[in-house]
């Protein structure tokens, strides 16, 4: 169950995330409201208003059936059955929510097309306005060291003698450090060759926003690009304690989650406050480029991505070719994830088998065998009682440890048993030590001691 309630708890926090966003976008921010541009008697149309808190209505709606829903895979005793279940909800809370945006966002287009709210100076693009006292662009300088750092471990996992499954484990995880703080280098820049944030003619207005804007944006890499490398240190320097690495990692996690939540509200509320209730009209509206108020698609664009226009964050031109296969790929990554789902319920269902095929030992589960030669056993022994382990790599299930355990007197191991249908077979050869079971046990045993 308390597995169960961490799978939940992961999948869970996109549910109040989207509602804020979404539930953000239907109040006035940079002239907009659920991402149409509107003049300002729009702005306090009480039409506009009663399909914003329409819309509003129908989230938090949503986020309450959502959270009932998701609660009884708490109790679910498989974890695999809870794992796809929740993934199921997790593709219907990011998708669902959208179309409801859209069919908002589409209902108050209709009504700015019928009030006359559209003109033509209305739908021109200002590509430049001069800014004042903007922040300036960060040497790459800044950056360099958290590279330099993440790659320490990276080089280390190839000269230093690291058991294999911590090696695995540690140049997977030091290797995703190294690339977050690589892409810093290439991403933070981004930022600062897009267009100003110029709503109207007043350029005091597209300095403040685009400075917002800068300002959170170089915080948040920044603080993501030296965190992680701190983070690669910190978990190079667990030598393999699998108990603090995944300490470290939540703590990681949070962190990073923390810095990138912290600035989008930032820049969010500071938004709201330098354009509520301002009185010029717009003078950039680029509605006709933005889908639904969602995806952009400008083929007159030649920018791979361009700042979303509310928040600190950048999206795709889906005109642009890179912008559709990285859209694609996306879409295929997000909807092929219950597919996990599967493949932890063929791994909590298979049962174990373990046979001696001539003189071999053969430990089948799922997509895993274990063949140990006779001739290779240096040492066995039928242990009554499993010995406490803690998973370095693998699957670790109530009902099925397998994978690279370090397991308490044993060292390290590798492990494929039910831990609650004992005895259980310790074998030991000149490479490796497995620690294996299954309905025939005993007799397995027997028949090792005989040949």
């Amino acid at each position: 169950m308390i597995v169960n309630l961490i799978v939940v708890l992961a999948m869970y926090i996109s549910l109040p995330l989207i509602w804020w966003i979404l539930r953000s976008a239907s109040f006035e921010r940079n002239n907009l409201i659920l991402s149409v541009t509107l003049p300002p008697e729009g702005r306090k149309d009480p039409q506009v208003l009663e399909l914003a808190a329409r819309f509003r209505k129908q989230m938090k709606i949503f986020f309450w059936v959502m959270t009932l829903i998701i609660l009884p895979a708490v109790i679910v005793p498989w974890v695999s059955v809870c794992t796809m279940y929740s993934m199921i909800w997790l593709i219907a809370v990011i998708f669902v929510p959208y179309i409801f945006f859209a069919k908002a966002n589409m209902a108050l287009k209709k009504v700015k097309r019928e009030r006359g709210w559209v003109n033509e100076t209305s739908r021109k693009t200002v590509a430049a306005l001069p800014p004042a006292q903007q922040p300036e662009r960060l040497s790459v300088s800044w950056f360099l060291p958290p590279v330099i750092f993440s790659a320490v471990p990276v080089i280390s996992v190839f000269g230093d003698s690291w058991p294999d499954s911590w090696n695995m484990v540690l140049l997977v995880t030091v290797g995703c450090c190294l690339l977050v703080t690589l892409m810093s280098l290439v991403i933070y820049p981004l930022v600062f060759r897009q267009k100003l944030d110029a709503l109207d003619e007043d350029d005091t207005l597209t300095a403040a926003l685009t400075r917002v804007r800068r300002y959170n944006w170089t915080k948040c890499w920044m603080g993501m690009s030296w965190i992680t490398a701190i983070y690669s240190l910190v978990v190079w320097g667990c030598r393999g304690n699998m108990a603090w690495y995944l300490l470290w990692t939540a703590g990681y996690s949070l962190i990073i989650l923390g810095i990138s939540l912290q600035t989008e509200f930032t820049a969010r509320r500071a938004q709201r406050t330098l354009t509520m209730n301002r009185e010029e009209s717009p003078q950039v509206d680029e509605d006709d480029h933005w889908l639904w108020g969602l995806v952009y698609y400008n083929p007159d664009d030649n920018h791979n991505f361009v700042n979303e226009r509310v928040g600190m964050g950048m999206s795709m031109n889906l005109a642009r070719p890179a912008g559709k296969w990285i859209m694609g790929i996306s879409l295929a990554i997000l909807l092929a994830m219950p597919l996990l789902g599967v493949w932890l319920m063929v791994e909590e269902f298979s049962p174990i088998q373990l046979s001696l095929q001539g003189n071999t030992v053969v430990s089948q589960q799922a997509f895993t065998t274990y063949e140990i030669p006779l001739d290779q056993i240096e040492n066995t022994e039928l242990l009554e009682i499993m010995p406490s382990a803690s998973r370095i790599a693998g699957t670790g299930m109530k009902n099925l440890l397998k994978g690279s355990f370090v397991v308490e007197g044993y060292g390290n191991a590798s492990l494929c048993l039910d831990p609650n249908k004992p005895p259980f077979i310790f074998l030991e050869t000149d490479e490796r030590t497995y620690i294996l079971g299954g309905d025939n046990t005993a007799e397995i045993y027997r028949l090792i001691q005989e040949n």
